[in-house]
C-alpha cells in the first residue's frame, strides 16, 4: 500500500513496544479494576472543533490524507501537527530526516514566545493562521509571517442546523466583559421583548454545556448577542450561523488579554459580513443593532454564508492546497 501524501498528526506516534504494553495494559484493565468502564477516547484529540473540521472535511473531499497513523511506516512525509506533543515529535522526525515539509498551527500557541517557543522550531515549514489579523501575534518574529498562510476552520452543517421550532429568545454568549455588562446587555435585549438566555463560555471552549444544548438553545433564537474582547476565527460565531441566526457582535478593538497578557485585539468577528450580523462598541449601538436587526432580520443570511465559505469541505480544500503548494513549492526549489 503506498504512503498517504499527508498525515494529520494530533497525538504522538508511539513506538511498537510502547504500543504492545498499551495493549496489555488495556486487555488487564477490566481484571484489575472490574467494573470501571475505560474512560471514552475522544475520535478527534487535541483541539476536538479544529481537529473535527480538518479531519472530516478532508474525508468529504477524498484527500490523500490518513489521521494519527498507528505506526512510523505509514507516516506521510508531509505532516500537519496542529498539537503541541505531536508538532514536537514530528519536528524531531524532521531532523531525522522522515519528513519534508512540516505545517503548524492555528492552536499550537497564540504568541511566538508562547508554549516554550514552540512555533519558532525552524523545522516547520508553514503556520496556519486562522484570519488575516493574527498575523499581528508576529510582529516579533518576521519569519513566522513570511511562511504563515490563512485559513479557518469549519463547522458542520448537518449537526449545525435549524429547526422549525417557534423563536422567542436571543442567545447572549458571554465571553468577555463583566457580569454587570453582560447584564446590561441582556436588558437591552428583554427591552426589545426577547428572552435572554445566557451561554457562559471559557476561551470558545463551551465551558458547562454541550454542543447539543448550545443547540438547543440557538433553536430558540431570533438573534444572538456576542461578548468577546478578541477572536482568531469565532468558531461559536460560526455554528450560531450554520443554526440561521445573526449575531450582533460586540468588537471593543481594544485592549484584551490573553494568559496575563495584554495586546491590541485585532477583531472579535473577522468573518463577520452583512449576511450575518451587524457589529458594535457600545451600549447605545446595540440598541440601534438590536432595532436594525428586528425590524429587517429578513436582509440576513448566515446559514446561507455559511453553506457558501465555512463548511468543513470548504475549509478542509483551502487547507489541503495551502499544504501541498507549499511542500511542492519548497520541492521545486530544492
Amino acid at each position: 500500500m503506498s504512503r498517504s501524501a499527508l498525515t494529520v498528526l494530533t497525538t504522538p506516534i508511539l513506538s511498537a513496544p510502547r504500543r504492545a504494553y498499551r495493549g496489555a495494559r488495556r486487555a488487564l484493565r477490566p481484571l484489575l479494576k472490574p467494573g470501571v468502564p475505560l474512560p471514552a477516547a475522544s475520535p478527534y484529540p487535541g483541539h476536538y472543533a479544529v481537529t473535527r473540521s480538518v479531519v472530516d472535511g478532508m474525508r468529504d473531499i477524498g484527500a490523500d490524507f490518513n489521521f494519527n497513523p498507528p505506526s512510523f511506516a505509514d507516516l506521510a512525509r508531509i505532516v500537519y501537527a496542529p498539537a503541541n506533543e505531536a508538532l514536537r515529535q514530528a519536528a524531531d522526525l524532521k531532523r531525522q530526516g522522515k519528513i519534508d515539509y512540516l505545517v503548524a498551527g492555528p492552536v499550537n500557541a497564540l504568541f511566538s514566545d508562547e508554549c516554550d517557543s514552540i512555533l519558532r522550531m525552524p523545522e516547520i515549514d508553514r503556520l496556519i493562521v486562522a484570519c488575516d489579523w493574527a498575523l499581528a501575534f508576529y510582529d516579533d518574529a518576521p519569519a513566522l509571517k513570511g511562511k504563515s498562510g490563512v485559513c479557518p476552520c469549519g463547522v458542520d452543517t448537518a449537526f449545525w442546523s435549524p429547526s422549525a421550532s417557534a423563536k422567542d429568545a436571543v442567545v447572549v454568549y458571554w465571553k468577555s466583559g463583566s457580569p454587570e455588562f453582560c447584564e446590561r446587555v441582556e436588558a437591552a435585549a428583554a427591552g426589545h421583548g426577547l428572552l435572554p438566555i445566557r451561554v457562559a463560555s471559557a476561551h470558545g471552549e463551551h465551558r458547562g454545556f454541550t454542543s447539543a444544548e448550545f443547540r438547543a438553545q440557538l433553536d430558540r433564537a431570533v438573534i444572538a448577542v456576542f461578548l468577546s474582547s478578541f477572536e482568531t476565527q469565532g468558531i461559536a460565531l460560526a455554528e450560531t450561523w450554520a443554526m440561521n441566526v445573526p449575531t450582533l457582535v460586540w468588537d471593543p478593538k481594544g485592549p484584551a488579554e490573553w494568559r496575563g497578557r495584554t495586546f491590541q485585539s485585532g477583531s472579535s468577528c473577522p468573518y463577520l459580513t452583512a449576511a450575518t450580523g451587524i457589529a458594535w462598541r457600545t451600549l447605545d449601538e446595540l440598541e440601534l443593532a438590536l432595532a436594525e436587526a428586528l425590524s429587517h432580520c429578513d436582509r440576513f443570511q448566515p446559514r446561507a454564508w455559511v453553506l457558501g465559505n465555512m463548511t468543513d469541505a470548504i475549509c478542509a480544500r483551502k487547507l489541503y492546497r495551502l499544504i501541498l503548494d507549499g511542500a511542492e513549492s519548497m520541492a521545486a526549489a530544492r
